[in-house]
C-alpha cells in the first residue's frame, strides 16, 4: 500500500486538509471557510474553537475511505503566522485570536522605524506581527497578559490539539521577529530592544520545523476520526511550507505567492550575501529544512487590488475570465497608465516600510478606458514584486508562482515579463498543505530530507518565458513606478 501523508493548511479565511500520495499526488481534499471577525475599532479576530472544530471538520471528511488509498504514516502543519494566540494556565483559549490583519499596533511600527530598531532581528516588524501586539496589549490590557501563559501560533494551536503538546518551530519564531534567524533560539537581549522580554515566559519550547513533535491522542483520535498514535510533525508557518511546496530549496530558487499579499521568498544557504544587501534588505526567516534561509519581502496587498477594482468599477458583475480577455487586447504597458498597488489601510510594508503610501493611477488621458485601468491594476501589482527582487542581494534563475494569482494565465505572463525570468507554475492546488506533507514525510524518515521530498512530490506544470519587447517596455514603466515612489514618500505624509 502506498504511503500517505496528511497536510492541514489553516489560512486567514480558509481551513482545508488534503491528502496526499508518496508522489505529492491530492487524492482527497476539504475546506471551511472561516470569517474572521472585524470589529469597529478595526480589530481583526478569530475564535480558537471554532479554527480547531472546521481542522476536525475537514479531517473527519478527508480521511473517510482513505484506507482504501494506503496508510496515513504522518500529519503535517502550517498555518498563518504571525497574531497572538494565547492560552490560559489551563492551556485553554480565554482570548479571541488577533488575526495579522488586525490594526490596532500599527503606532509601535512607526516608533520603532524611529528608532531604527525595525529590522534588529532581521525580519522586519510589521503591524501585524506577535511582538508589537504584545506590547500592546501588555501597554492597554495588562490583565489579558497576566492571565495568559502560553503565547504561540495558529499550526501550534492545531498541534496541541491533536498531540496536547506546546511546540513552536523557528519558522514561525523568525516570521515574528521574536527570534533572529541567524540563531535560532530565544535571545532576551532581542526582545527587550522592544520592551517585550517577559514574552520569554510565554513562548513554546522550539524543535525543527520537521520534528515529530507527537503523536494523535485518544482524544483527538475521537474527535477526527484519526487513529491514534499517528506521528505529528511540528510544521512551519505557511509561507514557508508554501516555497517547499513550490520546490524552493537551492540557492537560486524564489517562490512569489500571489494572495492576499504578494510575499517572494528566495532560499539561500548562506548568510554571508546579505553583507551587500542594500539600504532595505530582505527578511530572513528560517527554512524548513535546517543550515537553509529564506530571503523574503511581503508586500501588504497583493490580488485584493484587483479585487477592489473589479468590484468598485463593474459592481462584481465582471468574471475572472472575461477580466482576463479584456485586459489581453490591451498592449503591455497600459497605454502609459501606472498603478501603484498601496491600498492596503497599513500603507507599504516592502521592500519599504511606509505607512503612509497610498494607491494611485497616473498617466491617464481622456481616451484611456476601463480596461487600460484593470491592465494597470494588474501590471502595478507585478511592477510591486519586481520591487522587490530588485532589492534581493542575489536574484533567482527563475520564479515558481503560487497563491490565487498564479491561476491567472495572463497575470503570469506580466509577473514574467515584469521580473525578466521564466514564471514556472506547479501541478496541484494546494502547495502550503504539500509543503507541510513533505516536511511530515521527512520527519518520519520516508524522505531523507526535504530536497528529497521536493524532488518526489513537487513537478512543474507550465513555464512562462519573459517577452523581449515586454520586458525593455517594463523595465522603462518600472523606472517611472520606482520614482513616483520617492517623490511622493513626503507627500503621503500630508494632512488634507
Amino acid at each position: 500500500m502506498d504511503a500517505l501523508f496528511l497536510g492541514i493548511d489553516a489560512g486567514t479565511t480558509k481551513i482545508k486538509t488534503v491528502l496526499f500520495d508518496q508522489k505529492g499526488n491530492e487524492l482527497k481534499f476539504a475546506r471551511r471557510q472561516m470569517a474572521p471577525v472585524y470589529n469597529d475599532f478595526g480589530n481583526v479576530l478569530a475564535d480558537m474553537n471554532e479554527v480547531w472544530n472546521m481542522v476536525v471538520e475537514t479531517i473527519r471528511e478527508v480521511t473517510q475511505d482513505s484506507k482504501q488509498f494506503g496508510e496515513i504514516k504522518a500529519i503535517g502543519i502550517t498555518a498563518q503566522g504571525d497574531g497572538l494566540w494565547m492560552l490560559d494556565k489551563d492551556k485553554k483559549p480565554f482570548h479571541p485570536a488577533v488575526l495579522w490583519l488586525d490594526g490596532r499596533a500599527t503606532s509601535y511600527i512607526d516608533r520603532w522605524n524611529r528608532e531604527g530598531i525595525l529590522n534588529a532581528s532581521g525580519r522586519v516588524v510589521f503591524a501585524g506581527s506577535t511582538l508589537p501586539y504584545s506590547v500592546w496589549h501588555y501597554d492597554n490590557e495588562p490583565d489579558t497578559m497576566k492571565k495568559a501563559k502560553h503565547v504561540l501560533f495558529c499550526k501550534d494551536w492545531i498541534k496541541y490539539c491533536l498531540t496536547g503538546k506546546i511546540v513552536t518551530d523557528p519558522t514561525d519564531l523568525s516570521d515574528a521577529s521574536l527570534i533572529r534567524a541567524s540563531e535560532g533560539k530565544y535571545n532576551g537581549e532581542l526582545l527587550g530592544k522592544f520592551h517585550a522580554e517577559q514574552l520569554l515566559e510565554l513562548l513554546p519550547p522550539i524543535a525543527g520545523s520537521t520534528d515529530v513533535i507527537g503523536y494523535v491522542s485518544e482524544a483527538a483520535a475521537e474527535a477526527t476520526g484519526l487513529e491514534a498514535r499517528i506521528p505529528v510533525v511540528n510544521g512551519a508557518i505557511d509561507v514557508v511550507c508554501t516555497a517547499v511546496g513550490s520546490g524552493v530549496y537551492e540557492r537560486d530558487t524564489a517562490v512569489s505567492i500571489v494572495g492576499t499579499t504578494v510575499y517572494s521568498e528566495m532560499a539561500t544557504d548562506s548568510l554571508d550575501l546579505m553583507e551587500d544587501a542594500g539600504d532595505a534588505p530582505p527578511s530572513i526567516i528560517c527554512h524548513a529544512a535546517k543550515e537553509r534561509w529564506l530571503l523574503a519581502y511581503g508586500t501588504m496587498m497583493g490580488a485584493p487590488n484587483v479585487d477592489w477594482f473589479m468590484r468598485e468599477m463593474f459592481h462584481g458583475e465582471l468574471s475572472f475570465e472575461d477580466a482576463e480577455r479584456r485586459i489581453k487586447k490591451i498592449a503591455a504597458g497600459s497605454d502609459g497608465i501606472i498603478f501603484l498597488p498601496f491600498l492596503a489601510e497599513g500603507g507599504e510594508r516592502a521592500p519599504f516600510v511606509k505607512s503612509t503610501a497610498s494607491a494611485q493611477f497616473y498617466g491617464m488621458k481622456a481616451h484611456h478606458s476601463i480596461d487600460h485601468m484593470l491592465r494597470a491594476v494588474y501590471e502595478g501589482v507585478a511592477l510591486s514584486m519586481k520591487d522587490c527582487y530588485e532589492h534581493f542581494p542575489e536574484k533567482p534563475t527563475s520564479i515558481r508562482l503560487s497563491g490565487g494569482g498564479s491561476a491567472s494565465d495572463i497575470w503570469c505572463q506580466i509577473f514574467a515579463d515584469c521580473a525578466k525570468r521564466p514564471v514556472e507554475t506547479i501541478y496541484g492546488n494546494e502547495v502550503g498543505a504539500r509543503g507541510a506533507a513533505i516536511a511530515a514525510g521527512v520527519g518520519v524518515g520516508f524522505f531523507s530530507d526535504v530536497s528529497e521530498g521536493i524532488r518526489e512530490m513537487v513537478k512543474v506544470k507550465r513555464t512562462f518565458e519573459p517577452n523581449e519587447e515586454a520586458c525593455e517596455k517594463y523595465d522603462r514603466i518600472y523606472a517611472v513606478y520606482t520614482e513616483l515612489c520617492r517623490r511622493l514618500w513626503d507627500v503621503w505624509d500630508m494632512e488634507y
